[in-house]
């Protein structure tokens, strides 16, 4: 059950066990901070393993690959969800190492002082989400969350000698990271590894290594599992036409974008978005 509050353009402040997130990997398109209430799950994000319990706190990023695993009965967490584009202006003025670093230590489980900030700047927000006629909401989010970003990172910074090692090499990270974050930019022009590779100046047979050693899956299926997800999202939430998704996505034509999908998923385009308006009647 969703405890929900006055939502804005831009943002969201509510309760949720998530259960939209436990049928199958999906990608999403908004960020949001995550601070789990009961329970314990596992949250897989970019095909890495997260572990939530009483307290934790996690951020996710849009564009980001995920699905919620090994969820108990309880589970249960309170969620600010902001857009895109509210996500590029807060962090507007962190460089791409910090946004980067961010990604990669995105969790928190066992520090009481980020489960405080987060419980403070959600209280906060509460008082102005039940306002009826607060009209800043958008611009109160957006303070809150330059603050956190800017608080977290520097938490991080000050915290690095604190955090446990690390498995795998820094290399192996560092180039699964970055190939995700190309995949995350690319993926609707180019779907072959040789060019994720030439990105990352490497040879295709060192990236396809790197991404087996991180999840036990070719480069190549990965490419395609995200490809396809974000397909699925399109055909979900918008109207657009299969011609003109299979254009977006620079499909050759229509016919191979629906062999292509149906390869994946078992079903066609037009297939997938009526399973899902069924599903969403129900």
């Amino acid at each position: 059950m969703i405890n929900e509050m006055k939502a804005t353009e831009k943002a969201q402040l509510y309760t949720s066990p998530l259960e939209e997130w436990r049928v199958e990997p999906q990608v999403v398109d908004f960020g949001a901070i995550i601070i789990c209430r009961r329970g314990v799950a596992s949250m897989r994000i970019d095909f890495k393993d997260w572990e939530l319990h009483e307290g934790a706190v996690i951020i996710i990023f849009p564009g980001e690959a995920l699905i919620l695993q090994q969820v108990s009965e309880d589970f249960m967490v309170e969620m600010l969800r902001y857009d895109a584009a509210m996500l590029r202006e807060a962090s507007l003025q962190l460089e791409h190492t910090v946004y980067s670093s961010l990604r990669a230590d995105r969790c928190r489980k066992d520090r009481p002082v980020v489960t405080a900030i987060i419980d403070n700047m959600f209280a906060l927000l509460k008082v102005y989400f039940t306002q009826q006629d607060c009209t800043c909401l958008d611009q109160l989010v957006l303070y809150q969350l330059k603050a956190f970003f800017t608080g977290f990172y520097d938490w991080i910074v000050r915290s690095r000698a604190e955090r446990p090692p690390e498995t795998g090499s820094r290399r192996t990270r560092e180039l699964f990271s970055d190939f995700m974050e190309a995949l995350e930019r690319d993926y609707r022009q180019y779907r072959d590894v040789a060019y994720y590779a030439h990105r990352l100046s490497v040879t295709p047979k060192y990236l396809n290594i790197i991404v087996q050693r991180v999840t036990g899956h070719t480069a190549k299926a990965i490419i395609d599992q995200y490809v396809v997800m974000q397909l699925k999202l399109s055909l979900r939430s918008t109207n657009f036409s299969v011609k003109q998704l299979a254009w977006d996505y620079q499909f050759s034509d229509t016919s191979f974008f629906c062999r292509y999908f149906k390869q994946h998923t078992g079903l066609t385009p037009q297939q997938y978005r009526q399973s899902q308006a069924v599903a969403v009647e129900k």
